[in-house]
């Protein structure tokens, strides 16, 4: 989150899934109290077929995982990776 405020970021965009769009919304308000909003962050769900530029991130995200030379294409395109162990 503080990587976002910390370039001005005016809104995030989320793939909407079933269940835990919720999650999503509890986990940002933890990690940044009231900074977006005092900031001007917007976060919204939408439907990822809907959403052209969450494509995008799906791809990177996904040539990135499937490791070997899937990862070596995608590296001059992530700028950095944070690793997060899901519950």
């Amino acid at each position: 989150m503080d990587d976002l405020l910390d370039v001005d970021a005016r809104r995030l965009v989320l793939d909407s899934r079933p269940g835990r769009d919720q999650h999503d919304i509890r986990t940002i308000r933890d990690a940044s109290g009231k900074r977006p909003r005092d900031r001007g962050l917007l976060y919204e769900h939408f439907d990822s077929a809907l959403e052209p530029l969450l494509w995008l991130a799906d791809i990177a995200a996904w040539s990135y995982g499937a490791g070997g030379d899937w990862s070596r294409r995608v590296a001059p395109v992530i700028g950095s990776v944070i690793r997060r162990d899901w519950p």
